[in-house]
């Protein structure tokens, strides 16, 4: 699904030279094939259409890519993106501590893994995705990988398919053997899908709109009947977000809305999945003892880290903790898998690559609202790209409160979709000076810059 934005009722300004700005950035071909990388990664095609899995099309198509992104990288010349020093600087730390582990068999298949080949992404969105035609392309293929996913759910959810019990409660999955057949993981994908359905839906056409309504009706069927505690942690928190965002009556519409909404959603919920949230304060659970492991996890954690305070190694808490205690599972905690993992050196450079990236969103914001070149479409879907970014990393960010998401793709791929915002509004600012040539343009500008989206 290619994104195109929705009509606006703004002066319009003729962009100076964007078709010449773009020429020499973009390859159809290699945008397309990024596109097919997206979309086939998310779904696993090669294990869903066995002759894709025999010919490992997702294997080939990657390395093709990779040898394209490489040849062109090598042969660039111009600045970089403000997430060059930062990723190289987390990805030195995980090198390290790959290398100096107390279980190299798991740390060197974690970082080839899922370190080396996650990072991909973001090297595919950096290298190939450099106009707003790209960037519509690689955000709708993301999406609709999306749509297919939550599709899959409401109707393993309707028909009851794909709900089986787990720790006493109904518990939707995912498709097993997929990337999210555990229920919370299944309940994270929804909720990362959130803010880029919120941040997009002004600013895309019609049919689009509908799509992405669907796509939020399937979320919030996932994010609820998985009887993820993480997913309704995050997704609360988002919700605040979203309201603290707001300004003046902005803040008052949502408040109103969640006010109507909330009695009427609790009122058609079972009393498994009410029982699941509360859970959350009171610590009592239907059957199993899952809150009881997560607490004796924080303190065997915190055991590890003070007796190894320079980090296990990637990976390799598990087999540290069943040596001290005869215990196994992960700590089921982003930062306590950064402390424990990497130490306070790996705390300071993934919260550098993370901050670096919200910050670039919020700079990539600022630039393309006052000084772009882009016409108003492009700018409004650049800033919405901006906007969700942003947010979905803090939505990983509160999912990681629960989550052991240190070497997952998440970060990479909005690593990567900044790298490209990035790209793009590079190749289309105008210097402050210029700007003011354009008074309408400007007086556009500061006014989108204090509105809010709804």
């Amino acid at each position: 699904m290619a994104l195109s934005t929705a009509s606006q009722n703004t002066t319009k300004i003729k962009p100076l030279g964007n078709k010449r700005l773009y020429a020499d950035q973009e390859s159809k071909l290699l945008v397309v094939a990024t596109c097919v990388f997206i979309f086939a990664w998310y779904l696993q095609l090669g294990t869903r259409v066995g002759i894709l899995g025999a010919i490992r099309f997702e294997f080939l198509l990657g390395t093709f890519l990779i040898i394209c992104a490489a040849l062109r990288l090598l042969n660039e010349r111009g600045a970089s993106t403000p997430l060059k020093k930062p990723i190289l600087i987390f990805l030195s730390v995980l090198i390290f501590y790959t290398a100096f582990s107390y279980d190299h068999a798991e740390s060197w298949a974690t970082f080839y893994e899922r370190v080396v080949k996650f990072s991909m992404m973001a090297l595919f969105f950096s290298a190939f995705i450099r106009t707003p035609w790209a960037l519509k392309m690689a955000i709708g293929a993301f999406l609709l990988a999306m749509m297919k996913l939550g599709q899959e759910g409401f109707v393993g959810w309707l028909t009851g398919s794909m709900v089986w019990e787990n720790q006493g409660v109904p518990r939707l999955h995912g498709q097993q053997g997929g990337l999210y057949g555990h229920p919370n993981s299944f309940s994270g994908m929804a909720v990362g899908c959130l803010p880029f359905i919120y941040y997009l839906f002004p600013v895309v056409n019609k049919i689009q709109k509908l799509a992405l309504a669907g796509l939020l009706v399937c979320c919030v069927v996932i994010i609820i009947f998985t009887g993820s505690r993480t997913g309704y942690v995050a997704t609360g928190l988002l919700v605040f977000y979203f309201w603290w965002e707001k300004e003046g009556t902005g803040k008052l519409k949502l408040l109103a809305i969640g006010t109507l909404i909330t009695p009427i959603a609790i009122s058609l919920l079972s009393p498994e999945y009410i029982d699941r949230f509360v859970s959350i304060f009171t610590l009592e659970e239907t059957e199993g003892s899952s809150a009881e492991a997560r607490i004796q996890i924080l303190k065997d954690a915190i055991a590890v880290f003070l007796s190894h305070p320079w980090g296990v190694g990637v990976a390799a808490f598990p087999d540290v903790r069943m040596e001290m205690f005869g215990r196994s599972q992960d700590t089921h905690n982003l930062y306590l898998e950064l402390l424990t993992n990497l130490s306070i050196f790996g705390v300071l450079a993934f919260g550098y690559l993370i901050s670096s990236i919200m910050r670039t969103n919020r700079q990539i914001t600022v630039r393309t609202t006052n000084f772009s070149e882009l016409n108003d479409k492009d700018s409004h879907l650049v800033i919405a790209c901006a906007r969700a970014v942003f947010a979905f990393v803090l939505a990983r960010l509160f999912l990681g409160l629960f989550g052991m998401d240190t070497y997952e793709i998440y970060w990479w791929f909005a690593a990567g979709i900044t790298m490209s915002l990035w790209r793009i509004t590079e190749g289309n600012n105008k210097a402050p000076h210029r700007a003011q040539a354009f008074p309408e343009k400007r007086e556009r500008a500061v006014s989108m810059s204090r509105q809010k989206i709804l």
